[in-house]
């Protein structure tokens, strides 16, 4: 049985540029904490390597405060730690991958094509480094024909761009047991393609306010019955919570309506709250902003709200839509039940709609 963990895309030194430069300073603190999540989880797990699938830093010359952590934290490794460079931390002339002390038991990929690492016995596990911030890696390899042969490289899974893509063909007769992939931020799930499982893990942190969902890396173990596992990484992430203001009516519903979507880990999460639907009353957003604040680790409030129309809003007009409005109103009040008052009321809709030029009626109830 061989086990490992999964990670990419940790963006060690990201700016958080977007976030006041206190929570800036928070979120960059959290990337360590993940990485040192992941080397204990490593540790507990007892498990053969580590393997890191590019992108471990932001930049392919990050600060030398930078590095020297992340080398001590993955110095606590209990085994090999395997890096392959990707499009963010590619191999350069001072790259910290060829000029910073490294710890005892990481071992960076330096070729653009495909070299072997082993595994002790266990395994090999082929890796390249992005030289650029592009790259096309031939899945081509001399492979051990006695022992699993593992891959290690960033790849682009969701489009054909310059970040050396791959897709099912490329592993369907690749001959690797499993690929560890970096580069999408999004986790993939796992993935199959004739013999060989693919994934790519997502970023264990969120780096960016698209960078939505849940974060981590991936625990394997692979043998006769190979099984992996999700690990949350404990660090920042950002979601997207949208609150429908239609069927709100005071401050109080409101908070209601946002508690419900609070995730547990709130206080390590960047949030933008969107506000849609009509509203019928005016909310305290000064004070909800504040509570935003209070709540999570960052928040963006957006209102795209509009002000609730009455539906009798044309009664007392003297024109077309005041008669028809008056003609649909009588009949809504002498109908004998809901479901005739229900199709009167969208028939009013409808046709109030076409009067105002608009595509298709507001809906809200009369008022």
């Amino acid at each position: 049985m061989l086990s490992i963990v999964h990670l990419a895309d940790l963006h060690l030194g990201a700016s958080y540029s977007f976030l006041p430069p206190a929570k800036a300073a928070a979120a960059r603190e959290s990337q360590f904490a993940t990485l040192q999540r992941a080397v204990d989880y490593a540790n507990t797990q007892f498990v053969n390597a580590i393997l890191i699938a590019g992108d471990l830093f932001d930049s392919p010359q990050p600060a030398p405060e930078i590095v020297s952590r992340a080398f001590s934290i993955l110095s606590g490794a209990n085994c090999c730690v395997l890096i392959s460079p990707g499009n963010h931390d590619y191999l350069c002339a001072d790259s910290p991958y060829l000029t910073a002390q490294r710890p005892e038991r990481v071992y960076v990929f330096t070729s653009p094509t495909l070299t072997s690492f082993p595994i002790g016995d266990r395994a090999l596990v082929w890796g390249a480094a992005f030289c650029d911030q592009s790259a096309s890696i031939p899945l081509e390899a001399n492979l051990a024909p006695d022992k699993p042969n593992l891959c290690l490289v960033h790849s682009d899974l969701k489009t054909q761009s310059g970040y050396n893509p791959l897709t099912a063909a490329d592993f369907k007769s690749s001959g690797f047991v499993y690929a560890a992939l970096g580069h999408n931020h999004q986790y993939s799930g796992m993935r199959r393609a004739g013999q060989t499982i693919y994934a790519c893990p997502g970023s264990p942190c969120g780096v960016g306010a698209d960078d939505t969902g849940v974060k981590g890396f991936l625990f394997g173990q692979l043998g006769s019955e190979t099984k992996f596992r999700f690990i949350p990484g404990g660090g920042i992430e950002f979601h997207t919570l949208n609150i429908d203001f239609t069927p709100l009516a005071s401050d109080r519903m409101l908070e209601q309506a946002l508690a419900e979507q609070i995730p547990k880990n709130h206080a390590k999460v960047c949030a933008s709250v969107t506000l849609t639907g009509e509203r019928c009353y005016e909310p305290d957003f000064p004070a909800l902003r504040k509570a935003l604040d209070t709540v999570f680790l960052h928040a963006v409030l957006t209102d795209r709200t509009t002000t609730r129309r009455s539906l009798w809003r044309y009664q007392n007009d003297d024109d077309l839509r005041g008669a028809v409005t008056r003609r649909y109103r009588t009949q809504i009040e002498a109908a004998s039940s809901e479901e005739e008052k229900a199709r009167l009321t969208l028939s009013l809709r409808y046709a109030l709609a076409a009067m105002d030029g608009e595509s298709q009626p507001s809906f809200e109830n009369p008022s």
